[in-house]
Parts: C-alpha cells; structure tokens; sequence
C-alpha cells in the first residue's frame, strides 16, 4: 500500500495536481465477494468536488467488478471528475474512455474470479490432504521454509503448547475453569484471558490434531465439523478432546466460576418457576442458629439442607451399587443415523457445487447467494442433529470403576457435582404437609433409571 500511494503521489506531482486527500482501504476486498465494507472508498462520494481528479494505482484498486465500476463512473460523470490510473486520465464523459475503462474493469473483475478459483481449490486439496488453513491456534507456530519463506506447516509451539496441554488436564481433573483461566494467566499474559477465550480454546478439534470445516450461515461461521486426522502433531489426545466437548458442550454450560461449596447448588430446580436452588436460610432454632436450606430465589420452594443432600445422595449410591444402572451408564453413545449422515455429505457437495459455479461465473451472484444460504442454514441444522453425543469423563470412570462407591465417597465436592448434574436432573416440588417424609416431592429423572418421583 505504502508503494501504491508514492506511485500515486509522483504521478499528481508529475502532473502538478495538489493532493487533497488520500483514502486507503488496507485489507479490504474490492470483489462481489466482499464482506467487509470499504469505509474510506465510501467517502468518495462526499470527498469528490467538480473539477477534481481521482488517482488510483490501477483501475483494480477502484474496485474489482462491474457493479463498483458503473458506480464510480456515474459518480465521476455526476461530479465532472476525471480519473487517472497507470499513468492515464480518463474523462468519464468521453465515449472512447468509457469504453477502456469498461474493458480494464471486466479484465479486472476476470482477474479476480481467477484468484478466487485457484484459492476454492487450494482449500479443497488442503482439506483432502489434512493439511491446515486458516489462522494459527494458540498452542501451535508456523514453520517457513528458509530459502523462500512460504509457510510449509504448523508445529507445537514450544512456549505455549504444554500450557494448552495443562490446562486441559486441570479441567477434566475438576479444577474450575476460572481457577484455570488465573492459572494461565500467570504462566502467559501476553493474551487477555478470560472463561470463553480458554473454553473456545479448549473445544478446538485442530488441538487434538483433527482438520475441521465450518459452513457459512448469513455471513457468520458455523459450528466446526472434523472431517478428517490432519498432519500435524496434536497437542491433546483424540479422547481429551472428546472429554472437554462432554465437559463443555453435552449440557448449557461449562465448568466456570469459583469452587463449589455445596452439593446441589445450580443444579436442583425449583418444580414451580423453573429455577435453580441454592442455598438459603429460613427461621432459626432453640439455639438461635439459622435453619439451612435449599431454595429458589422467588421462594416458591423450600426444603431442609441436609435433608435433601442426604436424598440424592442416597440415590446416587444406589445406581453406583446397581449393576444395570452402572452399565446404562457406561453403554457408549449410539452412532449418528448413517442416513442423515448422507444427507449432510449431499448438503456439504451442493453447496461446494453452488461456490463453484459462483467462481466460473456460470450462476447470478444474487441466486447464487440465496441459494447458499440457504443450503449453509440445512448443513447447520444438520450438523446439530448428527453431532456425536459424549459422555462426560467423570460418567465413565465411576461406571467402569472396580468399586464405584468407594471411588465416589472418595471424589471431591466439585467431580460429585459433574457427576449428579451428568446423571440426572432434579426438581423439588412444594409440600403444604409439615410433617412429611425427607424424599416427599422430590422428582428425579435419570438415564440409568427409570423416572422415578421420590
């Protein structure tokens, strides 16, 4: 950019033109593929005054299709502008320089419909070969050829790979994942660390070594879909990734905030207003200490503290003592319906078909557009139905465990929360009775259990 400008200002001192002002777009397309606006181009149409010149370092940086070229060409006929480029000046009302002009602007747009294409297929073979693309993830550095200087591939980045590996190890060991995020704050400032920079971080397949692809869907990128083992050295194992997406991804919400102090905070729910409990006081005792409860914040239930831990975890280490409910358990998720998938490899080819014929210009861009789209919105769709289920890892290392009530006595407050929030779900219903058994109202439904109301 900074050659193009001296260029363009040798060639108005050449000329003995004064420089009014200089608009540059840095990093901006200038194609109808577009997505980004082109703030300072737009200033034109304010800038401009009759009589002025408008220089560009050729007639591709004014814009790259036709659409943008009628539009600067009524615009210099409108405001009685000249326009130079290559050393040439063309005066817009002239039929001969409209008709160069025109032809330097088809030639401009060809030029950019032929990078465009060898770009589509570049990214088709790299993905074919499992080769990566696209910004480099944190954990990983480029490595260039030395003679050259063409990046030739990724590899773990020394620093910063072992702290992707540590982190996620703290993760699935339980700690939460705002402990992990000051963690790693200590060990490398340099970003600005927060839970959803560390989580997105953490849920990145190209870590455990996968190629993933992502379709558009109203400009925006969907979710990552792995398509193939790529060839680089993962920093995580396919079955870390596999945890952190259980962790992550198999319910609202991830592991966050501070540690945990109770057992069924956020987790149980009210069965009359539909939100969480937590933890609360109600009257006080002959001792004037306060009575512990579980309740939720409109105050439509209430239930004893203790009572209500002693509960679930009696039901807890009943399914832990039950054979068939540890094997429901640890039965691994069922496969994708092979049809669907099909029908998303089908969605997948279309699409690729409809970006094809948008780059050999045999499809109107604007149908082309609509009809990508739309098929981009059913792959998404489709994505979200096929997507592989997880079972969380702290799930199947208690089901497969030798003695699984040991273990879990043995288990810290925060991995006893994840493995009740991953079983089951728990609704506590009002009970007008005051005298009334400790399990009354409690409602419980689990997946190595038939539902069952306490």
């Amino acid at each position: 950019m900074v050659e193009q400008e001296q260029e363009c200002r040798a060639e108005c001192e050449r000329r003995g033109w004064p420089v009014a002002d200089v608009l540059s777009d840095n990093d901006r397309s200038a194609t109808r593929f577009a997505t980004k606006d082109r703030p300072e181009y737009e200033k034109l149409r304010t800038t401009l005054q009759p009589g002025d010149v408008l220089v560009v370092w050729e007639a591709s940086r004014a814009g790259r299709s036709l659409d943008h070229y009628v539009d600067l060409r009524r615009l210099c006929t409108e405001r009685d502008v000249l326009l130079s480029y290559s050393g040439r000046l063309f005066d817009m009302d002239d039929g001969d320089d409209r008709f160069a002009t025109g032809l330097d602007a088809l030639i401009a747009e060809r030029e950019a419909e032929d990078i465009r294409k060898r770009i589509v297929r570049s990214h088709r073979a790299n993905l074919a070969a499992g080769k990566p693309h696209g910004r480099v993830p944190y954990g990983y550095k480029i490595v260039r050829d030395p003679e050259t200087g063409k990046a030739t591939g990724r590899v773990p980045d020394p620093a910063r790979a072992p702290l992707v590996a540590e982190a996620a190890r703290r993760v699935l060991d339980g700690h939460s994942l705002e402990s992990t995020v000051r963690w790693i704050a200590t060990k490398d400032p340099d970003p600005r660390w927060n839970g959803a920079k560390l989580r997105r971080i953490l849920l990145n397949a190209t870590n455990a070594g996968f190629r993933t692809q992502s379709a558009k869907v109203n400009g925006k990128r969907g979710p990552q879909t792995i398509v193939k083992e790529g060839t680089w050295t993962p920093i995580l194992t396919p079955e870390q990734h596999d945890d952190l997406t259980a962790l992550f991804t198999a319910r609202k919400t991830g592991p966050r905030g501070p540690e945990p102090l109770y057992l069924l905070t956020g987790i149980a729910a009210c069965a009359v207003c539909g939100d969480k409990i937590w933890r609360g006081k109600a009257g006080r005792k002959k001792d004037g200490s306060s009575y512990e409860v579980y309740k939720c914040r409109k105050g439509c239930v209430g239930r004893s503290f203790g009572q209500l831990n002693e509960v679930i975890l009696a039901v807890v280490e009943g399914i832990l003592t039950t054979p068939e409910a540890l094997s429901a358990l640890a039965e691994p998720a069922a496969e994708p319906d092979s049809t669907a998938q099909a029908e998303l490899a089908e969605l997948r080819h279309q699409l690729q078909a409809v970006e094809d014929k948008l780059a050999d210009l045999s499809m109107p861009a604007d149908v082309g557009a609509r009809v990508a789209t739309r098929l981009a919105e059913r792959i998404a769709e489709m994505e979200k139905a096929t997507a592989p289920t997880f079972i969380e890892p702290i799930v199947r290392q208690m089901a497969t465990a030798p003695d699984p009530l040991v273990m879990w006595r043995d288990l810290p407050l925060v991995q006893k929360r994840e493995f009740i929030r991953a079983v089951m779900t728990i609704k506590v219903e009002r009970v007008t009775s005051r005298w009334h058994a400790p399990e009354d109202g409690i409602l419980i439904e689990s997946r190595a259990l038939r539902s069952e109301s306490c």
